[in-house]
């Protein structure tokens, strides 16, 4: 065999065209054991070629293999990676300038040492692309034995057809594909638009069981098409969307479709869509569609990447007669690797529908590597909110109900026999729901599920938790818009102006109950574990009302001696301990939530509630900045949050306690004699914004934010596995201490506030 090793990633010669950017192979089957139980294999290489600075090409290489057990509705995966195809990420990271600068400066980081990001491995040892023992020349996988280090090979069986063999995780497969001859013709069906059909015949180990299974069914092999696996970058904030269905029908039938779609990274426009369809008969015929419609139904988002799948699809043609419905066995059938971004779906699926007006069944495989790149991290946080929406309808629905009455009332309203099931609903249901609708940014949510995810367990199922955070979290605001007089909240009035403040208050208050309902249905029966999260929860409460109370009292006293002294550190002090415990801690105990249900144990849980913590405090001091900047631009006034209400209600914040010492103190007096009792003008208060921006305070807001957030950081990171996960908890601190602030990806050095105030 003439051979071509990976091994540093530099090409040598080989069975694929040297002059290739990438070549990819695809395959897989559906599976029968003697006893009747179902599986799906399938089988994705990529080798992507790059050119290094001296001018010399080197490939890098990837390998996903799914395992799904139909019956038993479980979806198993494994991702490999060498290190030329990290080197080929790293520079697709470094050069797409669309991606959000926080994410990008956290994947550059996590792909410095130049090893891939769990749960991709790396592959040991060295991919061969070679020939096989039919015309050289081919570079398709029809002709080419790939032998993919430790995880397996795919070489020329004897007698015609080829032989896999993967290893390990998630599970052992020796498998022969022997293409089937097309009815009526002396040769197997070769690799054409829809790949090699196959006969499928050899043995696998089942996870968890001793002894292999013989196994019988039939598949495909193909070579050339677009997966998204290491795919090329698309130039500026442009994102491509791909879609494959691989369709077998009992009458002997195949239809091959799919699609693609541009997407605007920053907003997630779609700017452009892209379909196609080809039906191959059983006489091998091919015969592409003239009409397709391709209809995407039933989403389902993944928590642990956040991108959103549809589980089930429509496939039409009036051209070919031919309408179809591809429905997933089940929705988590997801892959998670760095491969395509962060995941993509690779689904078995059931088909039913009518081929030529007669009705057909079949089965199938869908993957779908959805326009997955980062263009602006609020709006990947913002993909959480629909899943927290359900959530929050499924805890507090939208109607009145005697069971929704009797766990509202902790399993008492058995007695009310139902006659006040409408009146509990309206006092302390709506009253939540008025601000949970709406829905805020979503990070508070996204720590929950990120500290979950940090720990390699996947969030999906602790999804009420979500809820509960939501919830929770409404109640705060709702209760603190009453001590503060707000008259606007998330872009409706106050919950106390369209309710009243008696009734928002007790259905606020009644909130801070709903963990209680929430745990029975993440937690196992395990009282030490629920009195640890019980506790931690507990702590969470005293402390923000500690902190609402820090804030409550205000700091004009201490503004007052800070002026008068020139010195603000007793003043700067109390402020980080009222952003600490109000927003902080709430933070902290979220993630700790989220920890414990995830099965931490040790030092874990308090790391991770520690880095949150940080976050927490970084974010609150970076809403202190942007009140400031909001007002620096004329006319900021209005019911627009960030516009500087704060100064507008003589309330200290941190800007303005940094100005302390560097302001001439007689400038410094008349500023704050400006504000101080509230009621300012409009342009009083821009005056005063500008005075702020413009002497350094909101700099050094951004400096103290950022620390935090990295000494923190700095003390969690070695405790934890590379992940995805862990790289958008990366950028999520960042994000908080920064928030609008210009950050330069490539310049770690350079710190990212110099230059970022917004006029």
């Amino acid at each position: 065999m003439a051979a071509e090793e990976s091994g540093n990633g530099r090409a040598g010669g080989g069975a694929t065209e040297p002059g290739a950017r990438a070549g990819r192979w695809q395959l897989g089957c559906r599976l029968v054991t003697g006893a009747g139980e179902e599986y799906v294999v399938t089988a994705s290489l990529v080798r992507r070629r790059r050119t290094t600075v001296d001018g010399s090409p080197r490939w890098g290489h990837g390998l996903v293999r799914s395992f799904i057990d139909v019956g038993r509705r479980r979806h198993r995966a494994q991702s490999c990676a060498d290190r030329g195809a990290v080197a080929v990420l790293r520079a697709a990271a470094a050069g797409a300038s669309g991606t959000d600068a926080l994410v990008r400066a956290a994947l550059l980081e996590a792909l410095a040492d130049g090893l891939p990001v769990a749960p991709d491995r790396l592959l040991a040892e060295p991919v061969r692309v070679g020939s096989g023992p039919g015309d050289p020349g081919r570079a398709g996988l029809d002709r080419a034995d790939l032998v993919l280090g430790e995880a397996g090979a795919w070489r020329a069986a004897d007698g015609g057809g080829h032989r896999l063999t993967l290893h390990g995780e998630p599970a052992e497969c020796d498998l022969v594909f022997a293409p089937r001859a097309a009815l009526g013709a002396e040769e197997p069906d070769d690799d054409g638009p829809g790949g090699a059909r196959c006969d499928v015949t050899g043995r696998i180990t089942v996870p968890g069981a001793r002894d292999a299974v013989v196994v019988s069914g039939e598949g495909w092999y193909a070579s050339g098409a677009e997966d998204g696996l290491l795919a090329e970058v698309p130039c500026g904030g442009r994102d491509i969307g791909r879609r494959r269905l691989m369709v077998f029908l009992d009458d002997g039938w195949r239809v091959t479709a799919g699609g693609e779609e541009h997407v605007e990274t920053a907003s997630r426009t779609v700017t452009g869509r892209r379909t196609w369809l080809t039906a191959h008969g059983p006489d091998g015929r091919a015969v592409p569609a003239e009409d397709v419609r391709l209809r995407p139904h039933r989403p389902w988002t993944s928590l642990s990447t956040l991108n959103r799948y549809p589980t089930s699809w429509e496939i039409a043609s009036d051209h070919l007669r031919l309408r179809l419905h591809v429905t997933a066995h089940f929705p988590d059938q997801e892959v998670r690797t760095m491969l395509t971004g962060q995941g993509f779906l690779c689904a078995a699926a059931r088909v039913s529908g009518t081929r030529a007006g007669r009705p057909v069944t079949g089965w199938a495989v869908v993957t779908a590597v959805p326009a997955q790149r980062i263009g602006d991290l609020e709006e990947y946080l913002g993909r959480l909110q629909e899943v927290t929406r359900r959530e929050v309808r499924r805890l507090y629905p939208d109607r009145p109900s005697p069971a929704l009455t009797t766990s509202l009332l902790g399993g008492t309203g058995a007695s009310l026999d139902g006659f006040a099931d409408t009146a509990v609903h309206e006092s302390l249901v709506r009253p939540v729901r008025h601000l949970a609708d709406p829905g805020g940014r979503g990070w508070r949510a996204y720590v929950c599920c990120a500290a979950i995810e940090l720990l390699g367990v996947r969030a999906d199922r602790f999804a009420p938790l979500l809820a509960a955070v939501e919830v929770i979290h409404s109640a705060n605001l709702a209760i603190d818009d009453i001590q503060d007089g707000a008259l606007h909240r998330r872009g409706v009035p106050a919950v106390h102006r369209v309710f009243g403040v008696p009734a928002t208050v007790n259905a606020a208050t009644a909130a801070y109950f709903a963990l209680d309902r929430v745990m029975d249905e993440v937690l196992p029966d395990d009282d030490r574990l629920r009195l640890a999260v019980c506790r931690t929860y507990l702590r969470m409460l005293r402390a923000a009302h500690g902190g609402q109370a820090l804030d409550l009292a205000g700091h004009t006293a201490e503004m007052d001696a800070a002026v008068a002294s020139g010195d603000a550190r007793p003043l700067l002090r109390r402020l980080r301990a009222a952003h600490r415990f109000k927003t902080g801690v709430p933070a902290r105990a979220f993630a700790e939530l989220g920890a414990l249900a995830a099965g931490a144990t040790g030092t874990r849980p308090a790391a991770i509630g520690a880095y949150f913590e940080a976050v927490g405090t970084a974010y609150q001091i970076s809403d202190d900045v942007l009140d400031v900047l909001g007002a620096t631009a004329p006319r900021s006034g209005g019911r627009r949050k960030h516009s500087g209400e704060d100064l507008h209600a003589g309330k200290v914040t941190m800007p303005l306690a940094h100005c302390v010492g560097r302001l001439p103190a007689d400038r410094m007096g008349q500023l704050w004699k400006a504000v101080r009792d509230g009621g300012a003008t409009a342009g009083t208060v821009h005056e005063v914004a500008t005075a702020i921006a413009d002497c350094g305070a909101v700099l050094a807001c951004r400096q103290e934010a950022r620390v935090l957030v990295d000494d923190a950081w700095h003390r969690l990171a070695p405790l934890l596995p590379g992940s995805p996960a862990k790289i958008m908890v990366r950028s999520l601190g960042r994000y908080a201490a920064l928030r609008e602030a210009e950050v330069p990806a490539d310049a770690p050095g350079r710190d990212p506030a110099e230059g970022s105030r917004r006029g």
